[in-house]
This record gives C-alpha cells, structure tokens and sequence, in this order.
C-alpha cells in the first residue's frame, strides 16, 4: 500500500523528529510504501529566519529594536548551527520525505501526492493554541481521492471554542478511523460525536533494539540526571541539584539554545540520535518535555516531570503518566520533592501496561491496512 503521513517533523525538536521517523519506520516494516509529507508552511518556518520578528512581540515596535533583535538573533543562531546540522541530516535522510516540499495548504491542493492511506498525527497537529491546529492542511482536507486516518493525533489544548470544534467535526466524519494520543482527546471527540481510540505515541511502536542502533556513539563518564527543560524551570532546577545531591549524580544538561550554568556538562549540539543516546545511558530523567520522558519509560528510566507555564500542553504529560501508573513522579510543588526522591519504579508493571497499549495500538494500525 502507498501511503504517506502528515506531521509537523522539521521544526528542531527531538520529539517530533522521532515521532515522525517511528510511525514511517513501523509501516515500512509491514511492508509499505510509506512517505512523509514535506509540508513546510510559513508559520513553522519563519521563526528560524534570524530576520523575522514577531510582529506581536515588543522588539517589533521601533526599527532600532527590531534591527538589534536581528543581530542578536543571528548570534545565537551561530552557536546552535552544530545542533541545526544534525537534526537536517536526519530528517532529511532518515526520513523518506515526498519530493516536492509543500509550502502553502493551496499547494498541496493543487497537487497533492498520491497515496491509499493518508495518516495525520502523532504531536500536537491539532492543538488549536498553535498555527498547525488551524490549518486545514492537518484534518487532511486536501485530500480528494484515498482514505483519510489519524494516528496518536493530539489536541493538548483542551479549551476548544465552538466553532473550532465544528470546523474539526466537519473534517474528521471524513475520515476512516481517528485514533488520539490523550485520553483527554476522546472527551474531546466525544464532544463532536466522533468515534476515537487511545493509542500509544508512535516512539513506543519501535523495540529498544532499534533505538539503540540509531543512537550516536557516547562514552558514559560516571552515574548522571540528564535535564531537558524547555522554560528554564526555577522549581526543575532545584528539584534536579537535589535529586543529584542525594543520589550521587552529576547533572547533565540537553540545551534548545543557551547551556544550564548551574549543570555539570551542556550539551548544546545534540541531534536526534545524541539526544537517544543522552537518555539511554542516564540514570535519571529531569523534565517538562513529552517525547524525552516516553523514552525515558521505554528505556526504563525514572522520570520526573514538570508543568510547563508559557503553554497550556500539560494534558499528554498528565495523560501519560497516569497511564503508566506513574502520577507520582508529576511534581507541582517544592511540599513534593520528598516523596520523590525515593521513588521506585515498578517497570514489570509498566511493562505489562506498555504491552497491553502496544497491542490495542497496533491492532488500530492493522485494521486501516
């Protein structure tokens, strides 16, 4: 079968770049002939152009400050360039993308590629909060002839107005079968009348093993917490030099753009494949982050988790871990930091959890094949 699938992949972050690969992989694997789409629309491009401002933002209101954003801009740009390499040759390499790159829903109306099967989904395709959730291009509207699915498709904003709950109505009734990656995500289809099922992120679809072979080469120095934090967390932080204090750790740091002053070792050049690599061979996990906390339940790996406070995504984090059974390692609080600090993890339990999902997810799989 032919079949391409559609997600926002190429925006440098971890997650997204191996969700994408994961759902690609695991279909090839059944023998298809999968594709993902390369849809690469202004509002997810712009903002890695050092000389766009958002128009919203202070540094637009004066031209002095709009030209001293820029230059500072272009300067932080050129320390994460190492960083930006790696994370292009893999998603431009190991993912099979369509040979026209998309740039407008128009386009992909004109001339949308060919398939049987269209997939929408895994990440926040349809979170209303960003840009992707409006666009019509994420329901698959573009799509004249083939069957329409989603795949682990989130909303993570759970406060839908009206009228973008008839708009994504009116979308998914075409679709074949709608799987959603929060359970919160079925009260929200059920809200449109449209049938869903919970269904596993598509990072839990590939074994360990293959994880493992994609990972960049890393020599482990000594026991480590490996910290991701995408708001620079004053409660992380502290929870993370206490939790290492106590257990012997020294604290790395994965960095988006300016390294953690108070870690031990930054890594501020780390890829898709380092970013594996990192999370595998630490000893504990520190984070706000979706896709580096499912690794690190894939990779058995205790896992604290924070809220994040610039966007209201905190449903997947909430939805994932209460399905794990691990609600325990969400921490709101500093009244919190005791409870965890000993926490054991039963990973049989977890496993058990994790194999139940994976054949319920797969079986979504099989049935549109």
């Amino acid at each position: 079968m032919k079949i391409k699938t559609l997600t926002t992949y190429d925006v440098y972050n971890y997650g997204a770049s191996l969700q994408a690969y994961a759902l690609m992989r695991y279909l090839q694997g059944l023998g298809h002939d999968v594709e993902v789409i390369n849809y690469q629309p202004g509002y997810l491009t712009r903002k890695y152009d050092y000389r766009w401002v958002n128009p919203e933002s202070r540094m637009s209101r004066h031209a002095a400050t709009r030209c001293a954003y820029r230059v500072m801009k272009f300067l932080q740009r050129q320390t994460t360039m190492g960083r930006k390499r790696k994370f292009d040759e893999f998603n431009h390499k190991a993912l099979a993308e369509t040979p026209r790159r998309y740039r407008t829903y128009g386009e992909l109306c004109q001339d949308p590629p060919e398939a049987d099967l269209y997939i929408v989904g895994s990440d926040q395709v349809w979170n209303v909060f960003y840009e992707a959730g409006r666009d019509p291009a994420f329901y698959l509207d573009f799509v004249g002839r083939g069957r329409k699915a989603s795949y682990a498709a989130s909303f993570s904003y759970l406060d839908i107005d009206g009228a973008n709950l008839r708009r994504i109505a009116r979308s998914l009734s075409t679709f074949a079968a709608v799987s959603v990656r929060e359970s919160q995500g079925l009260d929200i289809l059920g809200k449109m009348g449209i049938k869903g099922t919970w269904v596993l992120d598509p990072v839990f679809l590939l074994p360990v093993g293959e994880w493992r072979a994609m990972m960049a080469p890393f020599r482990k120095r000594g026991p480590y917490l490996l910290v991701y934090d995408f708001e620079g967390d004053a409660l992380l932080k502290d929870f993370a030099r206490e939790y290492a204090g106590r257990h012997g750790l020294r604290v790395y740091s994965i960095n988006d753009t300016y390294p953690r002053l108070w870690a031990d070792r930054n890594f501020s050049s780390a890829g898709p494949r380092e970013f594996l690599s990192l999370v595998y061979n630490c000893d504990a996990f520190v984070s706000n982050s979706f896709h580096g906390t499912a690794f690190s339940i894939i990779f058995h790996k205790p896992a604290f988790v924070f809220n994040r406070h610039r966007h209201k995504v905190n449903s997947r984090m909430q939805s994932l871990m209460g399905l794990f059974g691990l609600e325990g390692c969400i921490i709101g609080g500093k009244a919190e930091f005791a409870r965890a600090m000993d926490v054991a993890v039963d990973w049989a339990a977890v496993d058990g959890v994790m194999e139940r999902e994976l054949r319920k997810s797969k079986d979504f799989i099989g049935g549109l094949l």
